[in-house]
């Protein structure tokens, strides 16, 4: 598993979470977390403690 940031496209600035079995942006708005979308989100996700699934 490898968290990428992506710096070209339409989904510049944001991360994926890449793995054998899928690819996921990370941010509220793509489910799974409750963390802001964007390089920011993820680094005040991570600095929080929290985990990385901590959606509903």
């Amino acid at each position: 598993m490898y968290w990428h940031l992506v710096v070209t496209g339409p989904h510049r600035g944001h991360i994926w979470n890449i793995c054998d079995e899928s690819a996921t942006p990370f941010g509220a708005e793509f489910g799974y977390t409750t963390g802001d979308p964007g390089f920011a989100g993820w680094v005040a996700h991570w600095a929080a403690g929290k985990s990385w699934y901590d959606g509903e």
